[in-house]
């Protein structure tokens, strides 16, 4: 159970690493996936800069997270996403349902689960490690 937690962890981690670059090597084939529409210079530095970063912060943090003794990295995507699924089911409620908005609500939710799952799960104890008392 533990190995397959951390297994679909590092698959999302690696995913959202994988979505950021592209996000900022090649915004414009990306945004077409995401529903976007860049205008301008500005808006492919927003598709670079805001979503690219968010998605590669969002990886990393999980991948930092699935290091023995320190679980506490799942933390920042725990929040980044929690954040995101209340303005998602903010925008379900003033701009109606959609297909695309009822599929993210769902990946969001899975994510946090397993997020949550992994923190409260995902320990040194389980590598034969014990962490040290200050």
């Amino acid at each position: 159970m533990l190995h397959v937690l951390r297994l679909s962890l590092a698959l999302f981690g690696i995913g959202a690493i994988a979505a950021g670059l592209g996000f900022a090597l090649v915004p414009e084939r990306l945004a077409v996936e995401f529903a976007l529409s860049p205008i301008g210079v500005a808006g492919l530095g927003s598709l670079r800069a805001d979503l690219g970063g968010c998605f590669i912060a969002l990886g990393a943090f999980t991948l930092l997270g699935l290091r023995p003794g320190q679980e506490r990295w799942l933390d920042v995507p725990l929040a980044m996403l929690g954040l995101f699924l209340i303005i998602r089911l903010f925008h379900l409620s003033i701009d109606g349902l959609s297909d695309g908005g009822i599929r993210s609500t769902v990946v969001e939710i899975v994510l946090l689960a397993q997020l949550a799952l992994g923190r409260r799960l995902l320990n040194d104890s389980e590598e034969g490690f014990t962490r040290p008392e200050f």
